[in-house]
């Protein structure tokens, strides 16, 4: 070989080695500024600018493909130096869909012979249409799958040549890296933004059953935050004491949950009931996650706070159980008197003693059915938080002598009112009665006959606070601390008739009026007084929700 072929060789390989060290120098700057590029429109400037240093891109285009609608979304395009908006169309016959289907590169020499007629102006001028004479694209790569293209084109033809493609081709190498990392971002920002307006409790799980993602529901449910050490760690038995004392209840319950969808399977709607602390209820589902390939990546467990709904349910089971076990005698009894009272104008009875008497126990038993009834359904409207209250003037100490002077014919105990003076403020006359009505009927039922029941009214500049006391089985601590629960009933009271709902309905009245009701006692035997207060301003109770203080 003669001088002159070796050093023709030598000549080839330096510039091979100059294109592939040109190259390398491309990648790691375009690498480095790509990695800055906070979404897809400052991308697509860091393409051009290094795609315009490499070869001509009079004309560049930046477009991904949506797999799911078969649509190409033109992220950004350049034409002589102006940046324009881009625009979405469906794939076609054109080079940039073809590089799409077959995810090869594509070099046109000359346009005009080897493709379509191109319909797409790129440029602003008003005259005729300005067709590109040659061009390059190359398809951006995610492994096999197909994100996007770039396409650079001159109005020349023949402008590029095979090493143009190349060229093209590391740039977009390095695109690929950027757009999945923004793909991620954005994602991740939708995700998180999605689980931020849940209402629910909702976390992730990887296919090793460690959580990787949850809400802020969930971060409050669990007691946990980003930097808890179960993160990341599957949920097992063994390591149940890493979590927080507050959450290890709920943790405990996730654990045969978290073992299904390890092995694939779904959950639906299983309910789990929290009892440290104030009882709650949750019904939690898990979907299984898998990859497009049917791996199994993980899953997705919900969990709803249903406690109300439960409560709602239980409460129209109590209503249900108390108005069949209440109503049962009143209607027995009328019923039976009314019998009586037809067999006895049937026979021809005429005495109007025996007749008023009968008949006035069908109107005294159907006026206790009617107040029943009305009990259940003011004790449904307190749930719901409908309960009406009509504010009117009221003279509680009036209104205290008047319901003992009623109920003090009727009743085998002595009944003693402290409440001489006049107590004057806004209250619903009504509604005050049956909590007085309802207090003065526990201290007689619960009192041993000849006992005292002593009512007693007292005010200062600020409110009014009603007392009754009496002298009967009186109540512990744990169980003044949930007397006004519904349905509860203390220990020494559940041989007696009633449903339980007397006292938490008593309570509701005076929550809504903006007062408090307590209970006081030194322990069983000894007797209980029932105390509420009530403001004498209008002002400080107005617009008071009705809660529940139980």
């Amino acid at each position: 070989m003669g001088n002159a072929p070796r050093a023709a060789v030598f000549d080839s390989l330096a510039a091979t080695e100059q294109q592939l060290r040109a190259r390398l120098e491309l990648a790691n700057r375009l690498g480095a500024l790509a990695a800055d590029a906070r979404d897809l429109a400052e991308l697509f400037r860091v393409l051009y600018d290094e795609t315009a240093r490499v070869m001509d891109a009079t004309v560049f285009l930046f477009a991904l493909y949506d797999e799911a609608s078969a649509t190409v979304q033109v992220v950004r395009q350049m034409d002589r130096g102006v940046e324009h908006s881009g625009g979405t169309f469906p794939l076609g016959k054109g080079f940039t869909s073809e590089v799409i289907r077959t995810g090869a590169p594509r070099l046109v020499r000359r346009w005009s012979a080897e493709g379509p007629p191109v319909r797409l102006l790129y440029g602003t001028e008003a005259g005729e249409l300005v067709a590109p004479q040659s061009g390059v694209v190359v398809p951006i790569l995610s492994g096999d799958r197909v994100l996007g293209v770039l396409s650079a084109q001159s109005y020349r033809p023949e402008a590029y040549e095979d090493a143009d493609v190349l060229s093209l081709g590391a740039i977009a190498v390095q695109a690929g890296i950027t757009v999945k990392r923004l793909h991620h971002e954005r994602r991740a920002l939708q995700l998180e933004a999605v689980l931020a307006t849940m209402n629910d409790a909702l976390l992730i799980v990887d296919a090793r059953g460690a959580i990787v993602q949850m809400n802020r529901a969930a971060r409050e449910l669990l007691c946990l935050d980003s930097a808890s050490l179960v993160f990341g760690q599957p949920l097992e038995q063994q390591r149940l004491e890493q979590w927080p004392a507050t959450a290890r209840e709920i943790a405990q319950a996730l654990v045969p949950v978290i073992d299904a969808l390890r092995s694939g399977t779904g959950v639906v709607d299983v309910e789990i009931e929290l009892r440290s602390g104030q009882l709650r209820v949750l019904s939690l589902s898990a979907s299984v996650l898998r990859s497009p390939g049917g791996a199994l990546q993980g899953g997705v467990v919900v969990f709803r706070d249903v406690t109300g709904q439960r409560d709602l349910e239980r409460l129209r089971e109590d209503i249900f159980a108390m108005a069949w076990h209440d109503m049962k005698t009143p209607i027995t009894v009328i019923r039976g008197h009314a019998e009586l009272l037809l067999r006895r104008l049937s026979c021809g009875e005429r005495d109007p003693k025996v007749l008023e008497t009968d008949a006035a126990s069908i109107v005294t038993h159907t006026d206790h059915l009617s107040e029943l009834l009305t009990t259940l359904f003011d004790v449904s409207c307190l749930e719901a938080g409908l309960l009406s209250i009509s504010r009117g003037p009221t003279d509680l100490g009036a209104l205290v002598r008047d319901v003992t002077e009623g109920m003090q014919s009727t009743a085998r105990h002595h009944i003693k009112v402290l409440a001489d003076q006049s107590v004057a403020g806004e209250w619903d006359k009504r509604r005050i009665r049956q909590v007085l009505m309802n207090l003065l009927s526990n201290a007689l039922k619960y009192s041993p006959e000849g006992s005292t029941v002593t009512v007693s009214v007292a005010a200062d500049e600020r409110g009014a606070t009603v007392r009754v006391r009496d002298e009967g089985i009186g109540l512990d601590g744990p169980e003044l601390a949930q007397l006004f629960r519904r349905g509860y009933r203390a220990e020494g009271a559940r041989n007696e008739t009633g449903g339980g709902l007397g006292l938490y309905f008593s309570n509701g009245i005076i929550a809504a009026h903006g007062g408090r009701m307590w209970a006081e006692s030194l322990g069983h035997g000894q007797g209980s007084t029932f105390c509420f207060t009530l403001a004498l301003r209008e002002e400080h109770s107005a617009g008071r929700p009705v809660e529940d203080r139980a």
